[in-house]
């Protein structure tokens, strides 16, 4: 019997998200979602900063990535404002991916 197994796990994928990029998240159980930037990000976790509108305030939420697999989250990302990609909660919990173009998603004018 062999005491260390190998698993497939779900993790990250750290050529798509990086510290200092932007990111909106709502997790499942959230009214709102909130507005930051990766200030860490790993295999297991996204660690973002955000403004919660109190004074000279802020504050951290975690984003592990078992929720995000699980569909938990909704989440949208971008490191310029160019290209901004999603992962969405679908129906069955599986995290579907598309890129947005420009700001044309938000209602701005497409460059």
């Amino acid at each position: 019997m062999s005491l260390v197994i190998e698993k497939q796990r779900a993790v990250f994928d750290m050529s798509q998200i990086k510290r200092g990029y932007l990111l909106w998240g709502r997790h499942s159980t959230w009214n709102e979602g909130k507005a930051g930037f990766v200030t860490a990000a790993t295999e297991n976790q996204l660690i973002i900063q955000y403004y919660p509108g109190i004074g000279n305030v802020t504050n951290h939420f975690i984003i592990p990535v078992s929720e995000v697999a699980d569909g938990q989250w909704e989440i949208r990302w971008s490191a310029d404002m160019t290209d901004i990609w999603e992962c969405n909660i679908k129906a069955d919990g599986e995290c579907q991916e598309e890129e947005g173009v420009g700001n044309d998603d938000f209602g701005g004018i497409d460059s």
